[in-house]
């Protein structure tokens, strides 16, 4: 019987990335010999990354450079480039790749090509998912009916317990997946503002079926064989449709009912997994035909009888999973003493940079060469408390990013005057204080959006006050080994010249680079105004009037709250695009009112109250602490990620310096306020 033919074939280098058509695919034992060679790998529980944990993956695209030179496994050599929806590239040889798609989703993840079937570790699961946590993957409510993986084999769902996806490959189930214009055409009409379309759902091709054949027409196919060219494949099952078709992906925006009017219309299923049954290749333009089967009624009597035996030990597999999963909700835990991400660090070296500033040196006992960052980003310590707490403060990195054997931060002594005493900072007084070479102290390794990748010829503006200099020292020494001609412009200002850190290291740095320059502002100079310096405060307008041309421009400011809101605020006004400045203030968030008055439901069930949100609120932190609700706090302004919830249902908001957590299901309390109504695992 003549279905169709192919329309589309479709090829992705990166598992969760946006792919790329192509005319032709060799099909292998283990589906298209050039789909997926690349993964991302979760650098804290060491699994291969999915676009159902970490979202943010589905925006990207990727695209081959040089094609995998043959087959499956290690020898399968390529190089690809990696798209963002800013439209900067970056390519699988660059040495910050890792760091950049770490500080793109807020993990800490690297690149990986596909390892062979016989390094099994890779491929494993850190611990199954839950019941509700499928669920939520799915799209599902909570007392929806348990998902149907009766249609899977019992050597598929044995893989599937252990492996993010089958050792020697990155998809996610079978080798090839498929979808046709039958069924696209289908759900288009029952809600056209969905844009069904093929990029939606990732398939490995698409097949355009004859005008006669209408609905989802591939339900029907289950256990039968297609005949593509000179190619076989067996047609498993329908796929299981889960959330992720809904979520926005480059070209196509977010439509959560999208998943939703699968659910309903379609029972969840659209499209179809198959398996190779023979070695060839298939072309744009072939043939699809459906393969003639002697006792097909048999085999579906017997596939159905299996189903429905697998579907009862499914069942009560997953209500033993459910009460386990509510007996460990239930029990009482004991709080542990650092947060998930922490490592233990010692001091190797401490150094006096000014009268009020201090480096010091960290390096990890257990690991000799540490992940490399982009310059800019800031490291998290947990300094231990009297009373068995900690405080977590967040500081910049002034080593350079290609530096791996140690990080170091450079620390002003923050004080202030209340009720005529002088309090210094709990952070600050502390390390300056307490912290000697030798101790040990708990560090979360680099993270944070601020930052400048080395490799980029972008030409920069750097604008600091005081101590705020520390991430563009990270930057420039890393430009100086790795990118020496770029363009950079530093204007650096601070009270007097007694004040002015990093001097020697600024000097030296304008040697390394012909094409950096640095003005300096004293504010307070008294006779010893620096040779170059200018005296009084910085402004916008200086720095506006100091360049030529502001059009090629990234603009990155550090300091204090008020500074870099000033500075953010008064560049806008001089006309600066808001997606060409970047802003570090450390202490609060730039914006905390949305501006929505809504009084959403917030649903806390580990406490088991459900509350009219109050809009007068600064953050779901803050409204819970007025509930009574206890919620773990670190820095109170998204930097150390102490306040990490399990988001259950809902949607929220951000302040736009907040990197939001990398997990779909994850909600920062301190930054976050609700989009709509929410369930809190709090």
């Amino acid at each position: 019987m003549q279905l169709g033919t192919i329309k589309e074939i479709w090829r992705f280098p990166v598992k969760s990335m946006f792919g790329e058509r192509v005319g032709s695919a060799q099909i292998e034992s283990a589906g298209f010999a050039d789909d997926r060679t690349w993964a991302i790998r979760d650098d804290e529980t060491g699994e291969i990354a999915t676009g159902r944990r970490i979202p943010s993956l589905m925006m990207l695209k990727a695209r081959y450079l040089t094609e995998p030179s043959t087959g499956f496994g290690p020898a399968a050599q390529s190089r690809i480039e990696i798209e963002f929806p800013d439209g900067r590239c970056i390519s699988s040889n660059d040495p910050y790749a890792s760091a950049i798609l770490s500080m793109f989703t807020g993990k800490r993840v690297s690149l990986i090509q596909r390892p062979a079937a016989s390094d099994k570790k890779p491929y494993r699961l850190a611990q199954p998912m839950s019941p509700s946590e499928i669920r939520y993957v799915l799209g599902m409510k909570a007392d929806d009916p348990d998902p149907d993986f009766s249609s899977f084999s019992l050597k598929v769902l044995a893989t599937l317990s252990k492996y993010t996806t089958p050792p020697g490959a990155f998809y996610d189930v079978y080798p090839l997946h498929f979808i046709t214009t039958a069924a696209l055409d289908t759900m288009n009409g029952i809600y056209p503002e969905g844009n069904f379309c093929p990029e939606r759902y990732r398939p490995s091709f698409v097949i355009e079926t004859h005008p006669d054949l209408s609905g989802i027409v591939e339900n029907d196919w289950r256990g039968r064989d297609l005949r593509i060219g000179d190619a076989v494949i067996r047609c498993n099952h329908p796929t299981i449709r889960c959330s992720m078709p809904g979520t926005a992906q480059p070209g196509i925006h977010k439509d959560p009912k999208v998943p939703l009017t699968v659910m309903q219309h379609a029972g969840q299923h659209l499209g179809a997994y198959a398996t190779p049954r023979n070695r060839a290749r298939i072309r744009v333009g072939d043939s699809v035909e459906l393969v003639p089967q002697a006792g097909g009624k048999l085999y579906l009597w017997f596939d159905e009888v299996g189903r429905r035996a697998k579907s009862k030990i499914i069942g009560v597999g997953n209500h033993i999973a459910e009460f386990q999963e509510k007996q460990t909700r239930q029990s009482p835990t004991v709080k542990a003493a650092l947060l998930n991400g922490f490592r233990s660090f010692t001091v190797v070296k401490r150094d006096q940079e000014s009268s009020d500033t201090v480096s010091f040196w960290f390096k990890d006992p257990e690991r000799p060469e540490l992940p490399r960052f982009v310059p800019g980003q800031h490291i998290v310590l947990a300094m231990p408390q009297a009373d068995g707490s900690h405080v977590y403060r967040p500081y910049s990195v002034s080593s350079p990013g290609h530096q791996q054997d140690t990080y170091r931060i450079s620390v002003k002594r923050e004080t202030a005057t209340v009720d005529g005493k002088t309090i210094t900072g709990k952070g600050s007084g502390w390390l300056h204080d307490q912290l000697a070479v030798g101790d040990s102290l708990a560090i979360k390794d680099p993270g944070g959006q601020f930052a400048a990748v080395p490799t980029d010829n972008t030409p920069l503006a750097l604008i600091s006050a005081g101590i705020g200099i520390t991430p563009f020292l990270s930057i420039l020494q890393s430009l100086a080994a790795e990118n020496p001609e770029r363009e950079v412009r530093l204007f650096h200002g601070i009270r007097d010249p007694q004040d002015f850190a990093f001097r020697q290291s600024l000097t030296a740095l304008q040697q390394q680079l012909p094409n950096f320059h640095l003005q300096l502002f004293v504010s307070q100079p008294g006779a010893d105004l620096p040779v170059g310096g200018t005296a009084g405060r910085m402004t916008p307008e200086q720095v506006i009037n100091a360049l030529a041309t502001t059009d090629q421009y990234e603009f990155l400011i550090c300091g204090k709250p008020a500074f870099s809101k000033a500075f953010h605020d008064g560049l806008i006004a001089e006309g600066i695009a808001a997606e060409h400045l970047h802003f570090e203030s450390f202490g609060t968030s730039l914006a905390t009112d949305d501006g929505d008055q809504t009084a959403y439901r917030i649903s806390f069930t580990e406490s088991r109250q459900t509350l009219n949100w109050d809009p007068k609120q600064e953050s779901l932190l803050s409204f819970a602490e007025e509930q009574g609700i206890d919620a773990a706090s670190g820095c109170r302004y998204g930097a150390c990620q102490a306040c990490e919830a399990t988001l259950l249902s809902g949607e929220v908001s951000y302040p736009e310096d907040i990197q939001p957590p990398g997990g779909k299901n994850k909600v920062l309390l301190c930054s976050a306020r609700p989009k709509s109504d929410l369930e809190i695992e709090l």
